[in-house]
């Protein structure tokens, strides 16, 4: 038996605490950014100030010009991180989560790195910027410029997209990872140095971990979502799904067990709400199969192909096309 699209829609809102539940794990508490970030694991974050918004959201705070205020904090406090733990993304996690997950994800990211490095005119290995951008984070964070002159004295020039390259790559690692802005300009920082340890998770408990939180966070999802959303590929989702726990198998998807809690007329409420979302949200973007929420004629106005999204109205589940701001 199959879930109904619009059945599917209510139940990833109030997953998402883009809509309330008394079932929900996290119902009647007044939520931090860092809670929110670890329910998520991972709210996608390239536009910097649209993740901080998705954030906001999810805590419930209303819109203002301060709104994004507290997850700004928490991110300069080292309690967030900004990061690439998955698909070469940027984004916002719990400080506690950067290292096992980005080495979780690495695998797949790495190898297509290492053939664009040669294109780029750079060593396959990382041993020479790593060694240099580490030593020089730990004596305090870095702006993406100062990180730059890091690799000019090593003698690489860090020109023709050099630069960014290997600090997405070094980031990838798990081992340096953003802060707040300073001045507009992103700061980088090692892990080592955030208030919070980190967490220390391998193999098949990485893998049940990763399972387990993003179906209980973005659930109902598929096998092919969390594929896709991990760029871990099928057979590693797959084993990551049989080892996850607290959720059931419905049809072709995956609902976290406290959804059985969720009323029908939470759903109906849910449905009723009226969302405007930031870009790249993970209402869209912590999914493969999109066909039930974003309509195909109304894509080109919230998320391009060439890497393009804009905030967006959701309605009854359903974007409804670009936000006016």
């Amino acid at each position: 038996m199959s879930l109904e699209p619009r059945e599917i829609a209510a139940r990833r809102l109030i997953a998402q605490l883009l809509a309330p539940s008394d079932a929900h794990p996290l119902a009647g508490r007044v939520l931090a950014p860092v809670d929110v970030c670890r329910w998520m694991l991972a709210i996608q974050g390239q536009n910097y100030d649209g993740g901080l918004e998705a954030i906001a959201i999810r805590q419930g705070r209303r819109r203002s010009r301060f709104r994004t205020a507290p997850a700004e904090a928490e991110l300069d406090a080292g309690l967030l991180v900004r990061c690439w733990p998955q698909r070469g993304t940027l984004h916002y996690l719990a400080a506690e989560d950067a290292a096992w997950l980005s080495a979780l994800g690495m695998g797949p990211v790495e190898r297509a790195a290492r053939r664009r490095r040669a294109r780029l005119g750079l060593e396959p290995g990382l041993d020479v910027p790593r060694e240099a951008l580490h030593e020089a984070l730990a004596a305090g964070e870095l702006t993406r410029r100062q990180c730059y002159e890091v690799f000019a004295r090593v003698g690489i020039d860090p020109g023709g997209n050099r630069g960014p390259h290997l600090l997405r790559a070094l980031g990838g690692e798990g081992l340096v990872v953003q802060g707040a802005r300073r001045g507009g300009e992103e700061v980088f920082r090692l892990v080592g140095q955030l208030p919070v340890p980190q967490r220390e998770l391998d193999g098949d408990e990485a893998l049940a971990e990763l399972a387990t939180r993003y179906v209980g966070s973005h659930g109902p999802a598929t096998l092919d979502d969390l594929a896709w959303w991990t760029h871990l590929g099928r057979v590693r989702a797959r084993r990551a799904l049989a080892l996850g726990t607290g959720y059931h198998r419905d049809g072709d998807h995956y609902v976290p067990d406290w959804q059985s809690g969720i009323t029908s007329a939470e759903m109906n409420r849910a449905l009723a709400r009226t969302v405007t979302l930031p870009p790249f949200d993970e209402y869209l973007l912590g999914y493969t199969d999109r066909t039930g929420i974003l309509p195909d004629e109304l894509r080109p106005q919230v998320l391009t192909m060439n890497g393009l999204s804009w905030h967006f109205v959701v309605r009854r589940g359903v974007v409804r096309g670009r936000a006016e701001r």
